[in-house]
């Protein structure tokens, strides 16, 4: 049985945290629930994160690795009929309404059926393409500059699109008060070899550059401090940048265009990285409650969307008024059955691959 990095176990237990936290949102028109809702961009850039951190520590097997790439892939197919039926029947939408060929691509190609609810499943395509990719930069990471080669190319896909996008976003608004006239970055995606998710595949290789290295600045203490720093920065800074895109620094009910393709999302995640480094947890209970949910992420993330659609339209009948609390109330609701349905899962051979990947 593989040993638990127990501060890889924190990192994933805030993302899980934060990424139920920002779906069914139960939030009132407050500057905290703009801020809550900002943190929730850096959740899951940091599941990408671990899983770096965790691949580049092992060995390269690349007929395992094609198994699990597969792997997932059907496990998603699966989870897209689940949610074709139970999503579909929950919103009273009839799978008779859709032709066949739309059913083929919403299973098999990623596409989209109107009213089943599958946004969230980006992460797992995002997921994929980096596991595509992995292999390469594993090889890489082996050569003698390897650890400087990965530094490069999670550096390199950030700026093609996190800094991109905060270039446009200047260019744009110089162009608004008239300084410049229009300008777009468009022809320069010719540049970005690694695609649309080039950032998530950034964030992949800036944990397994961070975790497989001495600690940054020397020190922990150091480390952490730096990680403050940044996540200091990073949360009111995408909090900024919400707030000008959107003319309001209360939450709005929108969503931040390009959540994640945002510098102080960068900061945020990485920060937060570098503060739970190496940290361990004392006690003895929450240290098996941190496990017990780090290990089940999956199953909680493919879980929580049904149980979402299930009960918080429920729930929001039984507050007065929206808030931070309130909404803190409903990602804890969907967790922890979600949990426990993983739990009772992973126990039945034909359907652990589902929750387990």
């Amino acid at each position: 049985m593989k040993k638990r990095i127990e501060y890889l176990d924190i990192v994933k237990v805030i993302a899980i945290f934060l990424v139920v936290f920002c779906h069914f949102v139960l939030l009132s028109e407050s500057v905290p629930a703009n801020l809550f809702m900002s943190a929730c961009w850096s959740g899951v850039p940091m599941f990408f994160m671990v899983n770096g951190a965790l691949l580049f520590t092992r060995p390269l097997n690349l007929k395992k690795h094609i198994y699990k790439t597969l792997t997932i892939y059907l496990v998603l197919v699966i989870w897209r009929l689940i949610y074709l039926l139970s999503i579909g029947a929950i919103n009273h939408v009839p799978i008779a309404g859709f032709g066949k060929n739309e059913l083929l691509l919403y299973l098999f190609a990623f596409g989209n059926l109107e009213g089943i609810g599958t946004g969230h499943l980006w992460f797992i395509e995002a997921l994929l393409a980096v596991y595509l990719l992995f292999p390469l930069f594993r090889i890489c990471f082996d050569l003698p500059f390897g650890r400087k080669l990965i530094l490069f190319f999670a550096i390199y896909g950030l700026l093609m699109t996190n800094g991109m996008n905060a270039l446009q976003i200047l260019l744009n608004g110089l162009a608004a008060s008239g300084w410049i006239g229009t300008v777009s970055l468009s022809a320069l995606d010719v540049l970005n070899p690694f695609g649309t998710y080039a950032n998530m595949l950034g964030f992949f290789l800036l944990g397994a550059w961070i975790h497989t290295g001495p600690a940054i600045g020397g020190s922990l203490h150091t480390q952490r401090l730096i990680g403050a720093a940044m996540a200091v920065l990073g949360l009111p800074g995408i909090w900024a940048v919400k707030w000008y895109l959107s003319g309001t620094p209360v939450w709005d009910g929108i969503l931040l265009t390009e959540g994640y393709r945002h510098i102080p999302v960068i900061l945020l995640a990485v920060g937060v990285f570098l503060l739970c480094r190496d940290l361990t947890i004392k006690n003895r209970i929450l240290s098996t409650a941190v496990r017990a949910v780090a290990k089940r992420t999956l199953g909680i993330y493919y879980l929580h969307w049904i149980f979402g659609w299930l009960l918080v339209p429920h729930m929001a009948l039984l507050f007065t008024r929206f808030s931070v609390g309130a909404n803190i109330l409903k990602t804890l609701a969907l967790i922890i059955p979600a949990l426990l349905a993983t739990f009772l899962l992973e126990k039945i051979p034909a359907v652990r691959r589902l929750v387990t990947g």
